[in-house]
């Protein structure tokens, strides 16, 4: 079974459709392709004359056989503004527009180029028509990977290619891994589409795979097989090897929509039925904003074998700009149970839960005011836990004054929280914040101060209604000192931005307030920007009472010719808070206040872009035990988008009583410049669960690919599931929209399944 297995994928793949998956074609805007080789053609390609009335003849010999027919012979070459022949022998007839060359034929026009051992072409109606037997062509006109190969007789029309006795490939003609061999091949330009007879796909001069009848499309999207995907994995109650055989069908439907329907063969399981529908509903309006895209993804498995349940996945999406200030956003994911992706599916096994949502914004920035409304829903899933969901919300927000120095923000948002868990508190929150900022100072040193007042009314369902007000205000000292200087061998702007910052927020208890989307932004690691920002908990729940003062340098080295996207080459930043207060407002349930010291431990970060490698350093340390108590580090290098090397490298220490040291490592190295290896490993070094690892190998000639991966993923109940996967990929044949390719970028971050360089 496995054999037939290998067979069939290999089969199918050599007879795939090129579609919106892997393009192996080195695009002529593209600078480098290492595994291509350069360029050749099948012989110098000519610059064809201006002048439509012009015909330029040389030869070392001519004579004139009657008063419209001319013989010229010897290092013959004929060029006018539609082609160039050049030949041993040559005849031509002005009274039909014919031309007949003998020996050594060399034939050129806008797209190919042949040659063979004789040539006829005459023009009709204004177009040429050319035939030639014993011939080799080239599709020269698309640069690298355009068609080529042998032929006993072809006929060329401005429309259409007709070969007899043909082969075909999309390989370099000095590198033809894969070609095929058919009684007649019909390259339609027209329908841009190709038509073969009694096809034969060799790959290394091997026979793989025979179709009586077989239709692929020249250039661009079309209808048929996409590559088919191959994974051997083991199933958690058993010991044997099962297989699976993904084989999708592309419908290039319109430009504007799409269809792949898919039919999976699990062998542990059953028949997985799979359809992913998209179309474009409308162009972006502007710039700024996405295609409106509509999307629709279904999966069903009838009568698992193992649990004799139905199991299905069902995934659908719509972006719409319904005005330039008005976008809908929906979308509707769930599956059939908790464990599908882990036994189905298997990927995503590290997602917890699939949000569902609708949402419709208006944003208007000519008069800076904004709206939403939004209702979500959620499904737990694979090892995760419920969570509250927003039921219903509505938000609006208007800044008033904002091209001035005082603008003065409003902001009101309600939400109504939902538990799936029986006796979670549940209610709706509504919350009022009135901002305002005041610029005293642009000069230096910078001055800007800020007041709010925050009110929140909960209405809760098994509980009495609580209202919270808090006042707040802030001034921060900034004193930015610039300079330029060198630095890597490159000239920098330097920015020195020392800070001081005071914060001040009224006490309030909230011990009683139920927790419904606040997190303590210190339960991983305090960063720089969690000091500076002035608030520790995310969401509304919890207001950090303050009455403190924040110091923050901040060193940025940026290239004088640095985009907005581009990274400092050198950044460095550290700051600390002081404390009035020996008490802070909780997250605990039911508990109003923590005891801190009089200031927070250190946090400081320093990073450094030199070319391809980028370093990262983030700390918290904590000046009582003169130690850093919390790190993250980050490493990267990263050679090229294609062939690449690449590694990051992160160790990240939390808080002691939750134990959680988590390293992560991603790799890929080339062994040479087609084949290279790739990896990954999500390890929690405190417990030893491996998370996540994977490793795979991938063989990248210029016109075909082979990739191979294994993964390994736990599962949550102190087991591994395990998976292999197959994919073989050939240029203009065989494009691929397997999960195979997915689940590799999911796995490793830093590593890119397509296999051409972007420009």
């Amino acid at each position: 079974m496995k054999k037939h297995l290998i067979l069939s994928m290999l089969a199918l793949s050599a007879f795939s459709i090129q579609a919106d998956g892997v393009n192996l074609a080195c695009a002529p805007y593209q600078p480098l392709c290492i595994n291509c080789p350069e360029f050749q053609t099948l012989f110098p390609v000519e610059e064809l004359t201006d002048d439509p009335e012009s015909l330029d003849i040389e030869a070392d010999q001519s004579e004139i056989i009657s008063n419209e027919t001319y013989h010229f012979s010897g290092n013959v070459e004929l060029k006018s503004d539609s082609h160039f022949l050049a030949a041993d022998d040559l005849e031509v007839s002005t009274s039909d527009n014919s031309t007949l060359a003998q020996g050594n034929v060399r034939f050129q026009d806008n797209t190919y180029l042949i040659t063979g051992d004789l040539l006829s072409a005459k023009k009709e109606n204004g177009e040429l028509i050319a035939k030639a037997t014993n011939a080799n062509y080239q599709n020269f006109s698309v640069g690298p990977g355009g068609a080529n190969g042998y032929t006993e007789t072809i006929s060329k029309t401005p429309t259409s290619v007709f070969l007899t006795d043909a082969t075909y490939s999309l390989c370099p003609i000095n590198k033809n891994d894969w070609l095929i061999d058919a009684d007649s091949i019909e390259l339609n330009l027209e329908r841009n589409r190709g038509f073969a007879k009694n096809a034969i796909l060799e790959f290394y001069g091997l026979p793989i795979f025979y179709l009586p009848r077989y239709s692929w499309v020249l250039e661009g999207r079309g209808s048929g097989f996409l590559t088919p995907s191959y994974n051997s994995y083991t199933e958690t109650s058993q010991t044997k090897r099962s297989y699976s055989l993904r084989v999708p069908y592309y419908f290039n439907i319109a430009p504007d929509r799409d269809l792949i329907l898919a039919l999976t063969h699990m062998t542990s399981r059953g028949f997985i039925y799979e359809g992913k529908y998209r179309q474009l509903i409308a162009p972006r309006i502007t710039e700024e904003k996405e295609d409106s895209l509509f999307e629709l993804e279904t999966r069903y498995l009838f009568d698992d074998k193992i649990t004799n349940l139905n199991r299905w996945l069902i995934d659908t999406s719509i972006e719409l700009d319904i005005s330039e200030k008005t976008h809908l956003s929906a979308q509707y994911y769930r599956v059939s149970d908790a464990k599908y992706f882990e036994e189905v599916a298997r990927t995503n096994t590290n997602v917890k839960t699939l949000k569902s949502n609708l949402e419709l914004n208006y944003d208007n920035p000519s008069t800076n005011l904004e709206a939403a409304i939004l209702t979500e829903d959620e499904q737990v899933v694979n090892a995760g836990t419920p969570v509250y969901t927003r039921a219903l919300e509505g938000s609006i927000s208007k800044t008033f004054n904002a091209d001035n120095k005082l603008p003065i923000q409003v902001d009101v948002v309600s939400t109504k929280f939902d538990h799936d868990t029986p006796g979670k508190e549940s209610g709706v929150r509504t919350h009022a914040n009135l901002g305002v900022t005041r610029i005293l100072s642009s000069k230096f040193p910078i001055i800007t101060t800020r007041a709010n007042v925050d009110s929140t009314y909960y209405r809760l369902d098994n509980s009495d209604n609580i209202n919270r007000t808090i006042v707040g205000t802030g001034v921060d000292f900034t004193f930015p000192f610039q300079s330029q200087g060198n630095l890597y061998g490159s000239q920098v702007n330097h920015t020195l931005t020392p800070k001081i910052s005071y914060n001040y927020r009224a006490k309030e208890i909230q011990g009683n307030i139920p927790i419904f989307d606040s997190t303590d932004k210190y339960d991983d690691i305090i960063t720089f920007g969690d000091l500076t920002s002035g608030e520790r908990y995310t969401g509304l729940d919890r207001i950090t009472n303050a009455n403190d003062f924040t110091l923050s340098i901040e060193s940025s080295q940026r290239d004088v010719n640095a985009l907005d996207d581009d990274k400092d080459l050198l950044n460095m930043k550290i700051a600390q808070s002081y404390y009035t207060d020996d008490e802070v407002v909780s997250d605990t349930a039911n508990t109003n206040y923590e005891t801190r010291r009089s200031y927070s431990d250190i946090a400081a970060s320093i990073d450094v872009a030199i070319s391809n490698l980028t370093l990262g350093t983030a700390v918290q340390f904590d000046p009582d035990q003169s130690s850093i108590v919390k790190r993250t580090n980050s490493l990267s290098y990263i050679l090229n988008p294609r062939k690449f090397v690449s590694m990051s490298v992160s160790d990240n220490a939390v808080k002691e009583d939750k134990g959680q040291k988590i390293a992560k490592f991603y790799a890929a190295y080339p062994l040479n410049d087609s084949m290279h290896l790739f990896g990954g490993l999500d390890r929690t070094t405190s417990t030893g669960v491996t998370n996540a690892e994977t490793t795979g190998i991938a063989y990248e000639s210029c016109c075909w690919a082979l990739r191979l991966a294994h993964f390994k993923d736990y599962n949550g109940a102190g087991g591994y599931n395990y998976s292999t996967g197959v994919e073989l990929v050939l240029m203009g044949l065989g494009s691929t929209s397997s999960p195979l390719r997915d689940r590799i970028e999911e796995k490793i971050p830093d590593y890119h399944v397509n296999l051409r360089y972007k420009p």
